[in-house]
């Protein structure tokens, strides 16, 4: 039985990994993209939601005011806060005209909030192309020069730059790679300016798009119930005929994606059940890919024999898998890991496949995340998010 499972596993990691480490080769880095020049930089109006973010938001607020671009409007939507984020952008904005704060005080009924916030920013944004962000995610200076020089080059129109994810702790270094490694897997980004394929992507995080083409498509008004916002703006776009590109940021962009094993915990919770169409068939077919396909290669190695072989085979594609998605770059004095894809010397790039070896235990919590998220959302009747519950019919209803 070991065997048959070991081999099943392995041939479910060996055209995995090689997909990943072939394909997350061909997106290109923005390091590689000479910035544009005054004249080729169209105007361009930053809009980044943000709901009690009071915490983290000064340090990415005061590197969007630093940004190196001309033709630049940044809009922070204040939805319903109940801590300083007004305060601190109102603050920021007195000294720098180019941030305004729009504040909503009542979420309309068929909307999420961060979807609301994401539109009332739109409506009032007057350039020519749209940037959505997070609240805490910081850019170097010379990133959007980069992207726009990149996205001209490429001739795109909806521009997703992968950041560079920051970790700390061992929670977060062993769970972010096994997590890059599935979303790249389902997504497979590099598929995305391919105009015959599919492949669609949006990241929270840097979702540029021509203000003309995201209006076309009905804005966010099209997903007032979408929780997985960011990917189903860049389906709806894909769907319409924009095209769409995806660049590597590592350098430029990064943010700290999740805080600890709780924030792995609870963050996902919101969103896994929902990235699954709310169908309780493919939480069951995931909750068992990561356990037979990533769980049990590191149970199979003590079966002996040829089912120890193949496990180890398939664990040694995990290590490939990660260091193809979430090569690790020491910073803060070996206190945190940086990942993102890029080009490696040949010891980060070992250090990078050690974590992959983790993979199982990764993938332990990845499938409780997705129970957990799942039996929550049946038990509340819906999606509890910042303190707001969303009613499961009412997202599957809306779902894109």
């Amino acid at each position: 039985m070991w065997l048959a499972v070991s081999l099943f596993a392995l041939l479910l990691w060996l055209p995995a990994a090689t997909a990943l480490c072939v394909g997350m080769r061909r997106i290109e880095s923005l390091t590689d993209v000479p910035p544009a020049a005054d004249a080729d930089c169209p105007s361009l109006s930053v809009v980044v939601p943000a709901c009690n973010e009071a915490a983290a938001m000064e340090p990415a607020l005061r590197s969007l005011l630093a940004l190196d671009y001309p033709h630049l409007e940044l809009i922070v939507v204040d939805d319903r806060s109940t801590d300083g984020t007004a305060a601190i952008v109102e603050r920021l904005a007195a000294a720098h005209p180019q941030l305004r704060l729009l504040r909503v005080s009542e979420l309309p009924s068929r909307w999420l909030g961060k979807n609301h916030a994401l539109q009332v920013g739109s409506q009032a944004a007057g350039g020519d192309w749209l940037l959505f962000t997070d609240a805490d995610v910081v850019f170097q200076p010379g990133a959007l020069r980069r992207v726009m020089a990149w996205a001209a080059r490429r001739r795109s129109e909806h521009v997703v730059a992968l950041p560079r994810v920051v970790v700390h702790g061992f929670w977060e270094r062993l769970f972010v790679p096994y997590f890059m490694a599935m979303f790249n897997l389902r997504y497979r980004p590099w598929k995305v300016a391919d105009r015959g394929s599919p492949a669609y992507l949006g990241v929270g995080a840097f979702n540029l798009v021509r203000a003309d083409r995201y209006r076309a498509i009905g804005s966010h008004a099209a997903l007032p119930l979408e929780v997985a916002d960011d990917m189903k703006l860049g389906k709806l776009l894909k769907a319409h005929g924009t095209r769409s590109g995806v660049v590597s940021a590592a350098g430029w962009i990064s943010v700290r994606w999740v805080v600890g094993l709780r924030g792995i915990v609870e963050g996902l919770t919101k969103n896994s059940f929902a990235g699954l169409e709310f169908r309780l068939g493919t939480v069951v077919l995931s909750v068992l890919f990561q356990l037979v396909g990533s769980v049990s290669p590191f149970v199979g190695l003590f079966a002996g024999g040829p089912a120890a072989v193949a496990s180890g085979l398939a664990l040694a594609c995990m290590g490939l898998a990660a260091a193809a998605v979430a090569p690790p770059e020491s910073a803060d004095g070996g206190r945190q890991t940086v990942f993102s894809p890029g080009r490696l010397t040949a010891p980060r790039r070992l250090l990078s496949a050690l974590w992959g070896l983790a993979f199982p235990l990764a993938a332990l919590i990845f499938a409780y995340i997705l129970i957990r998220s799942t039996w929550l959302t049946y038990r509340r009747g819906g999606v509890l998010w910042r303190g707001t519950l969303y009613p499961l019919e009412e997202l599957r209803r809306g779902g894109v």
